[in-house]
Parts: structure tokens; sequence; C-alpha cells
């Protein structure tokens, strides 16, 4: 969509919407209105765009060593320490459509060591260009990179680490999708590590209920598979973990094990609806010689069957980068072969402005709809006793519901988009649920509408044209961090707030 500049851009004093719908009379309540909304087409301005939305999407991936901000790899001597370069560099390799980005900081330098203050700072660094970037983290810390000597780091080693680090991330949430496991084996995958930790189930209770109790409130954490979460004997922590998939190859590979034919199955179809998950492909043989590289097309619509069936969040397209994702944005998908892989369609996504079928690739289907995809049906309101009664009708076209805590708020904005009035709604966003999922034996039917309501008050002597909006902003940083954005060509921008409805004050 639109950049965050023209998107925080307020319109003129006593300027109408071009985007909002007219409002028409509710039949069965005298005084009430109703806004009818719309999804995004795409032949919408910027209707073939990503829309940018917090803790969801595609990703790019980028690693440091802590301790000068190098890369640990040989091809990537040149990488700019500054991450935004570092980002702007990714856009032009990978091309756009991602706004985060998977993020290593190897450790190797201070495994049985404290992580100094310069490496803190460091790691501050990068995530100051991620903020000037407008980008989050899919964050992961580990020591072994699989070039130089695995190090002999025991858990307390660890445990010291995840303290010292844990102010950095709560200080820098707001770019912070979720924090990864990491830490243990090559690229802190959980495999091979020297004293092999990941084998026993004390070690890996301890790890991980110290890096759940470092956790910022409402941030997830991330383990590689059932297997190892399963060795969690501290179940309080649990309902943080979700999972993170780095063999997508739709069970042709090996090291795939989120396939149905696989003893952690139950266990990925249990957790992926309300813990968050991410994952990736291979690289492959354009971009690696490794034993592990793959060099065969991941069908998209399939792969869109498997990432809705498992509530995926985020995804990297740097993988598999000279294979799939080229197929990905060759293939060209309809709304009937979407509905008939029982996936959900948004509305308006296959259509123009007179109705007639647009294909999309399914590169921008699995982009759009990776994570949660908010669209608002309906707002009826009314001005009544120098009160404003909002109901809201949203409904999730994405694969997943919401994963973190965030508060939702109705608004009065005046005219200038000055918040006047801001009340909060007491509903759970986590709850605006996405359809049944493709491949198990769930409802398939379009998803479930929700409808929240409140009551704005009128100040006294507001006069003209103001504007109700709903506001989901970042609860722990909401004066930087990034709020959600519905799925809507007709609700506007305004102030990190959705307009939904416009309503005209007497003064009274």
């Amino acid at each position: 969509m639109t950049t965050r500049r023209h998107l925080l851009a307020a319109p003129a004093t006593g300027a109408a919407l071009p985007w909002a719908t007219p409002a028409s009379r509710a039949m069965d309540r005298p005084g009430w209105e109703v806004t009818r909304h719309r999804g995004i087409r795409p032949d919408d301005v910027d209707g073939r765009d990503p829309l940018v939305n917090p803790r969801r999407g595609y990703r790019y991936e980028m690693s440091y060593n802590a301790i000068d901000l190098t890369s640990p790899w040989a091809d990537e001597q040149d990488q700019p320490a500054d991450a935004a370069q570092r980002l702007t560099a990714l856009e032009a390799e990978y091309g756009p459509g991602a706004d985060l980005t998977q993020l290593y900081f190897y450790l190797w330098d201070f495994a049985t060591t404290e992580i100094p203050p310069s490496a803190l700072d460091n790691i501050e660094r990068v995530f100051a260009g991620l903020r000037a970037k407008g980008y989050q983290a899919v964050l992961r810390f580990a020591y072994d990179d699989g070039v130089r000597a695995e190090r002999r780091y025991t858990v307390q080693h660890i445990q010291r680490h995840i303290a010292q680090l844990a102010p950095v991330v709560a200080r820098n949430s707001e770019v912070i999708a979720v924090w990864q496991a990491g830490f243990l084996g090559a690229w802190g995958e959980w495999a091979t590590s020297h004293y092999r930790h990941e084998t026993y189930p004390d070690a890996v209770t301890a790890i991980m209920t110290s890096l759940v109790q470092a956790l910022p409130e409402g941030m997830h954490t991330q383990m590689r598979h059932a297997a190892k979460r399963d060795m969690v004997t501290n179940h309080s922590i649990l309902d943080r973990i979700g999972f993170h998939n780095d063999y997508i190859t739709l069970g042709g590979g090996l090291w795939d094990y989120y396939v149905p034919s696989n003893a952690g199955w139950p266990a990925y179809l249990d957790v992926s609806p309300t813990r968050a998950m991410d994952g990736e492909m291979p690289w492959d043989e354009g971009q690696s010689t490794d034993p592990y590289a793959w060099n065969t097309v991941i069908p998209g619509l399939d792969t869109a069957r498997r990432l809705q069936t498992l509530r995926w969040d985020t995804l990297s397209i740097a993988h598999n980068a000279t294979v799939t994702v080229p197929a990905w944005k060759r293939d060209l998908l309809t709304g009937p072969q979407v509905q008939d892989a029982l996936l959900p369609v948004s509305d308006g996504y296959f259509h123009d402005a007179v109705g007639a079928s647009v294909e999309r690739t399914a590169f921008e289907y699995v982009r759009d709809h990776l994570g949660y995809r908010i669209e608002t049906r309906a707002v009826r309101h009314a001005v009544l006793h120098g009160q404003i009664p909002v109901e809201v009708d949203v409904v999730n076209r994405g694969f997943a519901a919401p994963k973190e805590p965030r508060p939702v708020q109705l608004l009065l904005l005046d005219s200038t988009a000055r918040p006047v009035t801001s009340v909060p709604v007491a509903v759970d966003w986590r709850n605006w649920l996405p359809q049944g999922r493709a491949e198990t034996d769930d409802d398939h039917g379009a998803p479930g509408t929700t409808t929240f309501s409140g009551v704005l008050p009128v100040p006294s002597g507001a006069r003209g044209r103001h504007h109700i909006a709903v506001a989901l902003p970042d609860p722990a940083r909401p004066e930087r961090g990034r709020a959600v954005r519905f799925a809507n060509a007709t609700t506007a921008w305004l102030g990190d707030a959705n307009v939904v409805a416009t309503v005209h004050l007497d003064g009274h």
C-alpha cells in the first residue's frame, strides 16, 4: 500500500475522505446509519502492493557477528554494518514484498564469557537500522555458525546471555516480531551442540524457561520442531512457544518434519493456531553448494495450503530465491482455483472495479494472506444524547488469527485527524478467527464475522465533520510501534488509525 509518510498525512480541514463510502440509514433503528466497506481490488491505487502490518508477511535474512557487525559468511564480507543499508541491498537482491527480516547475531566470540557492552551496543545499532527502515526482526542468537569450530558453552552461559540480552530486546520490542530459541547448535537450530544439551529435557527446560521469562509481554519464541518442544517439562511456559520450520519442502526433503506423516503433526496442528509460526524453504543450488540445497520448484498453491493449515505468520523469500520464488511470481491463480483449494479469498481480491475476474500470482497470494488479514465489513453508528454508539463488523481473511495481545480502541477524530475522544473496546482481537484449515476436516466455509462495539462521548461544542476510527496500536510502544491497518480500500489511514465512518456534529 502507500508509504507510511503518505499514510500519516492528515487531510485539509473540512476535507472529505475520498475513500469513504456513503452512509445509509439503518433499517431497524431510527437515527442509526450504516457505512459498508469492501476489500482491496487489484485495480485500486496501490492495490497490488503489500499491505504492511506487524508480525506477519514475507521476510529477508541477515547475519552479523556481534563483536564487530561483520558477517560470518565468506561471500558477505562486503556487507555494510549499517542495517538500513543492508536492508536496502536485500530489497534490490530479492525484490520488494517483505517488511521483516530474519536477524542472526552470532555470539561465537563470547560463548563462554559475558557479552561486552560494545557488542550489546552493536546489537542496538542494528535494531536502530531496522527502525529507520520500518522493519521488524525474526530474531535469533547463536554461537556456532558451521564455519568456525563449535564452542563449549553450557546451559549457564546461555542463561547468562539471555539475562544480558533481555533488556536490549525489551527496549526494542516494537522492531522484533519474535525471539526464536536459538543458541544451541549450528545456526541455533538445536542440533550438534558440543554438549548435546538439546537432547536432555532438564537442559531444554532450563533454557526455555529462562528465555520465556525474558520475553517482553505478548512476544513469542519458537523452536525447531515438536520433538524438542515436547521435552519442555515446565508446561506453564508452553503458551509462548511456537515453531519455525527451517526446511519447507512439503515433505520432499528429509528435514521437513511439518508433514501429516510425521509424529509431530498433531502438535503442529495444536500449537499453530495461537503461537507464532515462521519458516523458510531450503537454499537452492543457485544460492548454495551445500548438500541440503533444493533445486525443485515447491508448488505455490500447495504451499499456501500447508501454510494456511499450520496458521503460518512469516516466511522467507530469501530462500530458494532463484528456483521457487520466481516460479511463484509466474504462477497465476484465479479466485475459483483458490476457493477449490479450500483457501480464503479476500473481498474483491480477484476482481476489478467492473466485476471482471483478475488473476493474481501465487507470490502475491501467499504474501497477502500470511498471518492475519483483517477487513471491516460494515460500521453502524448514531448520534444520541451527546454520545455516539458504534458497532463494527470485521472478518479475518488471512491464514491465521493474530497471535499477540493488542488493544482495540474507538476514536473520534476531528477534521484535521486529531483525536478528540478515545475509548477502549472490550474485545480480544486474537479471537478474530480465520477460515478452517485446508488440509483438515475443518469447516471450510468463509470465516465468521465478529462484531465489537463501544460508545464515544461527544465533546461539548464539537461541530462539523468528524471521523470514527479504529486503532490497534503496539501495546508496548504505541508512540513508535506499528499499528494494524485494515485490508480495505474504503477505509482511510490517518494517524495510525483506520477511519471507518464519517459523522456530522451540530455542536450540542
